[in-house]
């Protein structure tokens, strides 16, 4: 018989973390799933991704929290929503792993190269209103050191070069978009809200 390494010791399930999920602004979703697999039938990166979206919930539930968040599995989404679309139970699961990114962020579980993007791209935006690619990827590269960057822009040199000389990478940093005040302080109500809630 071949060794699975299947423990035979009863799992201890620890309800405590899966309450702290559903707690999130999309986390109630997560209580419909029926672990049927669908979404990682239909995932584009489920290859790519250390657990499924079912079996990452299955962690959650039995309360293994370090192994949660030092999964890949919320940072390859690529928010195609095939998975929403065939989900039987209707989950959102893009707006469920945008959540779960934001949370782990929060908490601090930072090392993979994605969630430095993620934050990245998020200041960025609250700089500008608007994404410039030169400042997307200083930022990023700040973030991540010296040795990252240096590796980065020779593994892209050519794409680089490219992408220059067809003007898709544009050198200087776009004006800030109107009413940038504004937006910022809509931003700044939203967050008060969603810690009021999480408060609760």
């Amino acid at each position: 018989m071949t060794d699975l390494n299947v423990s035979s010791e009863p799992v201890k399930y620890n309800p405590d973390f899966a309450k702290e999920i559903y707690a999130l602004e999309s986390g109630e979703h997560v209580k419909l799933c029926m672990q049927c697999g669908m979404c990682a039938l239909s995932c584009a990166t489920r290859e790519e991704m250390d657990y499924s979206p079912r079996k990452l919930f299955l962690l959650m539930r039995v309360g293994k929290r370090e192994e949660f968040f030092k999964a890949n599995t919320m940072w390859m989404c690529s928010t195609c929503l095939m998975c929403k679309v065939r989900c039987p139970r209707g989950i959102p699961l893009a707006d469920v792993m945008h959540d779960l990114k934001s949370h782990a962020i929060k908490l601090g579980y930072t090392e993979r190269p994605q969630a430095t993007f993620y934050q990245s791209f998020w200041q960025e935006i609250l700089n500008k209103g608007r994404v410039f690619e030169g400042g997307l990827m200083a930022r990023y590269y700040l973030k991540r050191g010296w040795s990252e960057m240096t590796k980065g822009l020779f593994e892209m040199r050519d794409l680089g070069m490219t992408m220059l000389k067809h003007n898709r990478m544009p050198l200087k940093s776009p004006k800030s978009i109107k009413g940038l005040k504004s937006m910022k302080q809509i931003i700044e109500r939203a967050q008060a809200q969603m810690h009021r809630e999480e408060g609760r």
